[in-house]
């Protein structure tokens, strides 16, 4: 019997048998987890922060982030705070639908504009076919093609509704390219699959009085970092992976699939050829102004969404009925409080500070202490601004000494 074919107990006897030490997991975690996913021998836990006060749109939200990395979530609430003091975060979305591409290998006699002509029949076949996301708001929405020799690229536009989509997408490209090989002059199919490409896109806005941030220069300060994100990729890339940090935690706790928006957003990010910031920080007004624009091609249904206990919690935690719109503009809320959190620490005090001391947690956790020795350690060495492993187990002896 394949691995894959054994019980996930069998995998994890088979891998303990050859030596491999495997930490404990509840037999009924693991049963769930092993209708999840392939392979399965145990689970990876991450820790869930919450943001505490985020306003969009004059709405509060409790917003959940699963990471590993303390500065994330401290950085989140951080930016989320001040955006509570000029009044939140204002939001745009867009969220026409996501994109299919179908390949289409022609012969010479090929007609571009007889194929167009079948597009309208195309998007009523399919709709009747797909009948229960086009009961659910969503449905086909359109096709265009382009011709570049004997290849025609037809681009498929799918509404997904309250889902990401993917899977429903990839079955009425498959379906509107079985059609289409049928036609005249069309010697095969080679692809029919959804692509990643910047969609449902979400804008933030955030205006903020720069007595909220330390004054004109700490603002004039950031408006200069972000026009050298702009300029530079070296400074770009980090910049963006800040957002990323704060974007990939809300994903993650809420099921979705980070992996494509990182793809996406780093396409957007690119758009005229040169990679750039993602967020854009201006002075107007006499008001330091930041935007932030994202591709948000998620779901609050479908996939793993309700089948996980752990994301259902998340979901509960943002709030009854919240919707893929609401859920985008919550996400790219969350990138802009990382933003601005980051540039503000770039700005003043620098840094590597705040990281070392959130840092500083997971070294006081490897001690063999008690609680409240580990709490004085940790006290400790804030303190002393030194954050090493060795100058832990210095305190620790010395406070041992000192009883």
């Amino acid at each position: 019997m394949k691995f894959y074919q054994l019980q996930p107990e069998q995998r994890r006897k088979l891998l303990q048998d050859e030596g491999l030490e495997l930490e404990d997991i509840d037999d009924q975690v693991l049963k769930r987890l092993d209708e999840l996913s392939e392979n399965v021998i145990g689970q990876l836990r991450l820790p869930l922060g919450v943001v505490q006060n985020l306003i969009i749109d004059g709405q509060k939200y409790m917003v959940p982030m699963a990471t590993e990395e303390p500065s994330v979530v401290a950085a989140a609430n951080h930016g989320a705070s001040i955006f509570v003091k000029n009044g939140g975060v204002s939001t745009v979305s867009h969220r026409d639908g996501i994109y299919g591409q179908i390949v289409l290998k022609v012969d010479e006699q090929f007609s571009l504009a007889n194929l167009k002509d079948e597009f309208s029949n195309l998007v009523d076949l399919a709709n009747q076919k797909f009948a229960s996301l086009v009961g659910h708001g969503g449905g086909t929405r359109s096709i265009s093609a382009r011709q570049q020799g004997n290849l025609v690229y037809l681009k498929v536009l799918v509404d997904p509704a309250e889902a990401m989509g993917a899977n429903k997408t990839n079955s009425i490209l498959e379906f509107l390219s079985a059609k289409l090989g049928q036609l005249d002059h069309v010697e095969e199919k080679l692809f029919a699959i959804l692509s990643n490409y910047p969609s449902q896109l979400t804008k933030g806005e955030v205006k903020i009085d720069p007595a909220t941030i330390g004054g004109e220069k700490v603002a004039e300060r950031i408006v200069l970092l972000s026009q050298i994100g702009y300029e530079d990729p070296y400074r770009a890339v980090t910049n963006n992976k800040g957002i990323m940090n704060g974007v990939d935690a809300v994903l993650i706790a809420t099921g979705n699939d980070y992996r494509a928006i990182e793809n996406a957003t780093a396409v957007l990010a690119n758009q005229d050829g040169q990679y750039r910031s993602l967020s854009k920080w201006t002075m107007k007004d006499d008001k330091l102004v930041g935007e932030l624009t994202l591709p948000m091609a998620i779901g609050v249904v479908g996939g793993s969404i309700k089948a996980r206990r752990d994301v259902q919690q998340s979901f509960a935690i943002l709030g009854k009925d919240i919707t893929s719109k609401v859920l985008g503009e919550i996400i790219t809320s969350i990138g802009l409080a990382n933003n601005l959190a980051a540039l503000l620490a770039i700005s003043t005090v620098g840094i590597q500070a705040g990281h070392m001391k959130l840092q500083a947690r997971n070294v006081v956790a490897e001690l063999k202490a008690t609680k409240e020795e580990k709490k004085t350690v940790l006290n400790r060495m804030i303190q002393e601004k030194n954050y090493s492993e060795s100058h832990a187990k210095d305190i620790l002896e010395k406070l041992r000494e000192e009883k």
